[in-house]
């Protein structure tokens, strides 16, 4: 008998340690659905398949659709929450670039930083004027 998708995907829910119940919650499924295609009483379709998509990145369509290849995907993509709850998706090399302007705007940080210390140090070594 081959293995069905909802099959895979309670092996990949297993691997990753996800439960059903927090994976429904995840995608704004209802409660129970995945016990529901277990039992062979539906199917998952392609507004199921992409909610899985938007939310488990390391998941391969290929292989929950499939069967075939890697359970794990290449992990090209990336989500930023922002606060309208829309996501936005960049590449690896997107990202890298993003990350490494925040390290240099971080390295500048902590040199201003430094820098007020030192002056801050500068100041409060210095001699009060006598009073005459």
């Amino acid at each position: 008998m081959t293995e069905r998708l909802i099959d895979r995907l309670y092996r990949y829910l297993a691997y990753k340690n996800i439960t059903a119940y927090a994976f429904e919650q995840n995608c704004g499924l209802s409660n129970g659905y995945l016990g529901k295609q277990a039992k062979g009483k539906g199917t998952i379709g392609s507004d199921i398949l992409e909610k899985i998509y938007n939310h488990y990145f390391d998941l391969s369509l290929i292989w929950l659709i499939t069967g075939e290849g890697s359970m794990l995907g290449e992990n090209h993509r990336h989500a930023f929450e922002t606060n309208d709850e829309h996501a936005t998706y960049f590449t690896r090399d997107e990202m890298m670039h993003a990350l490494q302007q925040n390290i240099i705007l971080l390295q500048q940080l902590v040199k201003d930083k430094d820098q007020i210390i030192t002056l801050l140090n500068k100041g409060s070594n210095r001699q009060p004027a006598a009073a005459e």
